[in-house]
């Protein structure tokens, strides 16, 4: 089907949004019917798809077991469908879990994601893109992440998909490359007519170009030696490939050396006039680093890519520049239980209402059923009868000393208050409970722009801005049951070195927030005293 075809095919189906949902979880009730699961609960016996509603929330540890005995090999424990991956979530949570992903699963609505991207622009599919990620898997792996899960499955459709990205299926898929930006950096700096950059994450987009700001002189100096340092970790295969791609004429690497002794401010379009767009997930949990990546892009735009987890497949940005999307009517079934309220009553998809706020419950073609994601949306409007939502943070995750519960959209409108305050630049930052003062305290810490003020005065200005932000915050300040916060700067790649000393794998995503106990303690290490620039 051609793009245009399946974007029309999709408003069809948001007109009548509501009905394909529950034909949807009719025929998931009925096709799973006779699983271990399904006999559990009765979903052969289900007059009424309201009897659906009835069946208790679920979370992981509802699931873990069971997906255990579907890794081992057992069928029909959850789904009748044959799980095709098991997939690693990032451990943000706190716990990384393992979830299956079935053939099924990935034909119902992902093909509608990549169609979504390229009708953001016309004739997209005859341009040149760069992907900002190696996905590491083939044929025999089983235990992977959602984006490579994604990614092999339309090369596995078509392997021309591929062949859009520069470097082709090469250097999209490579369990050799050691150093992903070196590559990337090298594959964009050969390409002066590159169309998109394309991410998972903007984040990514982000670590290339900050990457790009400390190496551009080596790498225009390997390309034009066509050589690669023997210290960059990169097989012989890889390298190989590298070398032989063409390279641009010599008056292009005398425009990006000018272009880059200007300074990095709009670098991106400066560089890549046709550049006309660069996408992946972000949003207003994530406003700091985008305001970081939108020096880099000038005025390039940015789409918002998809909204995914791990466990489903939620929706579809279907306008640029707009982080809100628009849910698939089919990829899942959605339920929306009213966040704030003592309740485990859901809403169905035709029964939410504009402006307020959710926690999505999914059932989906892998085996989860009415499975609390623990993300919270805001509906901002309707596409047809689909709800259009706004992300606006994980339950599960929030700042918590006596009850106030600082969710990290509030932590980040806290610190891009404190970037526009203070005109700086804010490259990552994060936030813990500092456990050895009494009463406890929270704990920033930033990589960023250095400035005349002290770590003091950020700290003065965090609290109150935290007060007029949290309610509950401000009466426990005044109770003094939570101490005023404090705020460091720390060296640059601090934040990296936890990540990397977690060893989690998985994107890169912004570390917004460490529950654990020992973070503060490794950070401090880490303090800047003075500044150096960046």
């Amino acid at each position: 089907m051609q793009i245009g075809e399946q974007m029309g095919a999709f408003r069809a189906e948001c007109s009548h949004a509501a009905a394909v949902s529950r034909e949807v979880l009719r025929k998931l009730l009925q096709e799973n019917r006779n699983t271990e699961y399904g006999i559990t609960y009765g979903f052969g016996d289900m007059a009424d798809l309201e009897e659906y509603r009835k069946l208790p929330l679920t979370e992981y540890a509802d699931f873990a077991e069971a997906i255990r005995r579907m890794q081992a090999g057992e069928r029909n424990v959850l789904t009748a469908y044959e799980p095709k991956y098991f997939l690693k979530t990032s451990g943000s949570s706190g716990v990384q879990k393992t979830i299956p992903l079935t053939q099924r699963a990935l034909e119902q609505g992902w093909d509608l994601v990549y169609a979504a991207s390229l009708a953001q622009m016309q004739g997209m599919e005859e341009k040149k893109h760069l992907h900002t990620s190696v996905f590491r898997i083939d044929e025999k792996d089983r235990e992977t992440l959602l984006s490579c899960a994604y990614f092999q499955y339309f090369r596995e459709k078509d392997s021309r998909h591929c062949e859009k990205y520069i470097g082709g299926e090469r250097l999209l898929f490579s369990k050799e490359i050691g150093d992903v930006c070196y590559v990337k950096l090298w594959l964009a700096l050969s390409e002066p007519s590159l169309y998109s950059i394309q991410s998972i994450f903007l984040y990514d987009v982000l670590l290339l170009l900050q990457y790009f700001t400390k190496h551009w002189k080596e790498i225009l100096q390997d390309m034009t030696d066509r050589r690669i340092p023997p210290e960059i970790p990169l097989s012989k295969e890889v390298r190989e490939a590298l070398l032989s791609l063409p390279l641009p004429k010599q008056h292009w690497f005398e425009k990006v050396r000018q272009e880059c002794e200007k300074g990095f401010d709009g670098i991106v379009h400066r560089l890549w006039g046709e550049c006309a767009f660069v996408s992946g997930i972000g949003g207003s949990s994530y406003g700091t680093q985008e305001q970081v990546l939108r020096q880099f892009l000038g005025d390039i735009p940015i789409h918002y890519f998809t909204y995914t987890s791990t466990e489903a497949l939620i929706g579809i940005a279907l306008e640029m520049e707009s982080p809100c999307y628009v849910c698939i009517p089919h990829s899942g079934f959605l339920e929306f239980l009213p966040y704030g309220e003592e309740t485990e009553k859901t809403k169905w998809m035709e029964e939410v209402e504009v402006g307020k706020s959710y926690e999505l419950v999914i059932t989906n073609f892998s085996g989860l059923y009415r499975y609390r994601l623990q993300d919270v949306v805001e509906v901002v409007g309707f596409y047809g009868e689909a709800p259009v939502i706004r992300y606006l943070f994980r339950k599960n995750q929030a700042v918590n000393i006596a009850g106030e519960k600082t969710d990290l959209l509030t932590i980040a409108e806290v610190m891009k208050e404190l970037a526009e305050a203070w005109q700086m630049m804010i490259y990552e930052y994060s936030v813990c409970v500092d456990e050895t003062a009494l009463p406890h305290r929270y704990c920033f810490f930033m990589e960023a722009e250095w400035r005349s003020h002290t770590d003091e005065e950020y700290s003065v200005f965090l609290d109150e801005a935290l007060k007029r932000q949290n309610p509950d915050y401000l009466d426990l300040r005044n109770l003094e049951e939570i101490q005023p916060p404090v705020c460091f700067h720390v060296q640059e790649g601090a934040h990296g070195a936890w990540k990397a000393k977690q060893g989690k794998g998985g994107h890169n995503k912004p570390l917004q927030y460490s529950p654990e106990h020992d973070y503060g303690a490794f950070m401090k290490e880490r303090i800047q005293t003075h500044g150096t620039g960046r």
